[in-house]
């Protein structure tokens, strides 16, 4: 409840808090540690299982042939990042304290451990703790300072400080178990009052305009010979939707079923109604290394030079799905000899996936302003933006282009675009996000949505396009964080360092 669609912050304080006093529980028996690892483990089970079962609804696109793997999504993917909670939990009570120490204790160690599950084994950083605060509303501002990781530490401590209250050491007195919640309330006023000034103001636009389009095909539906239909909407889109000879298209990840930059027809096609128009588009690109072909997931821009859709910039997802883009064979270590004993069901789960690209980058298209493509995993990840390469100050905006309609119609992919929208506040940068069968908008460098994707009259049956044109807004000034990246999270967990030890009893 305490992430998008709902952003239901007070049910995290309170599970926290109640997480907290399970734990002083832990502490008290003779196996302590096995004990705080269990109980942080259940946490973690419970809150991945539910917050993400959506993850099983690719495996029920075809369910003839992926049903058996479901315990994939449902047992190995919850119970894998608890353990990361229960290692945390673990630790943690090496340090527990019967005093109000422990609130600053399990704010360091579960923020290691949120910092750990966004990195470990290519990383998952799906619904942090940071990201329980509405994006574009006052309190997601902090994120601009120092990062959503910075703010999940902040987070973590503002929903642990009410177990405090409950302290063992009668002679610490209520004002001593009351100081963490007082610093909690100082944090969230003065993080409003700041916040709200920042949003207070309208968002000024750029003059490019951009023209958002998704056809929101069914994902069962895209691959089962529907490529000419789906390229005929989008042709549809072209030559129907007002537009202006400088418009910026925009097409999700993957937009057609086939590889566009080698299907000739699908290039003329778009030829056709482009115009002087500059089209972003999602596409898999096959490359040759040696004899063999690898496949890259791709983000293309295409102009037409000469009547024709000429290629003029590139870029090849770098940050896969580990398990899914990224195979096991090139995750787990001996991967690729290990992988010869699994079941001939399992071998191509463990071995086929993408080739990652090189390194994120700033695109410089001729006529385009420069931007940083974000290709839908890559949405999750502050770092990506920030180190864009040596012209990362450069870029005036984020395309960010996805696939939805993997996540199925629950809270999936709600809960996509409102971590997407964190990178914008990060990095001051607007964002132009289109989701095929999810959240197609723009926003600007606050993270606050300006427009949104409307539907379409005209879809086959099942289908849910959205189309939207509007203005760029304008690039907010380098936020702190993109000057300085993580450094203020650092700082913040050593002074709660410093805190825990000063306050800590036996």
């Amino acid at each position: 409840l305490a992430f998008a669609p709902f952003h239901l912050t007070p049910a995290l304080i309170v599970s926290v808090t109640c997480l907290i006093w399970m734990m002083d529980g832990a502490r008290g028996m003779i196996r302590w540690g096995r004990a705080m690892f269990m109980r942080g483990w259940a946490f973690g089970f419970g809150f991945f299982l539910i917050g993400m079962h959506w993850t099983a609804s690719p495996f029920l696109i075809e369910p003839e042939k992926h049903a058996v793997f479901l315990w994939m999504p449902l047992i190995a993917l919850p119970g894998g990042m608890a353990l990361i909670w229960g290692a945390g939990a673990a630790l943690a009570g090496a340090f527990w304290s019967a005093s109000p120490s422990r609130v600053f204790i399990f704010s360091i160690f579960f923020a290691l451990s949120e910092l750990a599950r966004g990195h470990l084994f290519g990383g998952f950083p799906w619904n942090i703790f940071g990201t329980t605060w509405s994006p574009g509303d006052a309190l997601s501002q902090a994120a601009a300072i120092g990062g959503v990781y910075w703010l999940t530490l902040l987070t973590l401590f503002i929903s642990a400080a009410p177990a405090a209250m409950v302290d063992t050491r009668e002679s610490r007195g209520v004002m001593g178990r009351a100081l963490p919640v007082l610093m909690a309330v100082i944090l969230i006023g003065f993080g409003w009052a700041w916040g709200a000034q920042r949003i207070a103001q309208p968002s000024a636009m750029s003059e490019e305009t951009v023209v958002l389009m998704d056809a929101g095909i069914p994902q069962a539906q895209k691959y089962n010979g529907r490529g000419e239909a789906v390229l005929e909407r989008y042709g549809e889109f072209l030559r129907d939707i007002e537009s202006d000879p400088n418009d910026i298209v925009i097409w999700p990840e993957g937009a057609l079923p086939f590889e566009l930059l080698a299907n000739n027809y699908a290039l003329d096609v778009i030829s056709a109604y482009l115009g002087q128009r500059s089209l972003i588009v999602g596409t898999t690109r096959r490359s040759f290394d040696g004899r063999d072909g690898v496949y890259h997931n791709s983000l293309a821009v295409l102009q037409t030079e000469s009547g024709r859709a000429e290629l003029i910039a590139l870029y090849d997802k770098h940050r896969l799905v580990p398990f899914g883009e990224l195979p096991a064979s090139r995750i787990v270590p001996f991967g690729e000899y290990m992988s010869a004993f699994l079941p001939s069901a399992m071998q191509q789960l463990a071995t086929s996936g993408f080739e990652p690209g090189s390194e994120p980058t700033v695109l410089f298209p001729a006529n385009l302003p420069p931007f940083v493509a974000l290709i839908c995993y890559e949405g999750l990840f502050p770092e990506i933006t920030r180190n864009a390469g040596p012209q990362r100050e450069e870029a005036r905006w984020i395309v960010t282009i996805s696939n939805d309609a993997w996540f199925g119609a629950g809270m999936g992919p709600a809960q996509h675009y409102a971590q997407n929208r964190y990178r914008a506040i990060e990095s001051g940068l607007p964002m132009a996000r289109v989701a095929s069968r999810g959240a197609t908008a723009m926003v600007d460098g606050l993270g606050r949505e300006t427009a949104r994707g409307q539907r379409v009259t005209g879809d086959p049956a099942g289908w849910v396009s959205s189309v939207v044109r509007t203005p760029l807004p304008a690039a907010m000034p380098v936020t702190p964080f993109q000057r300085y990246g993580p450094a203020l999270f650092w700082l913040t967990l050593t002074g709660f360092v410093v805190l825990a030890f000063v306050s800590w009893r036996r």
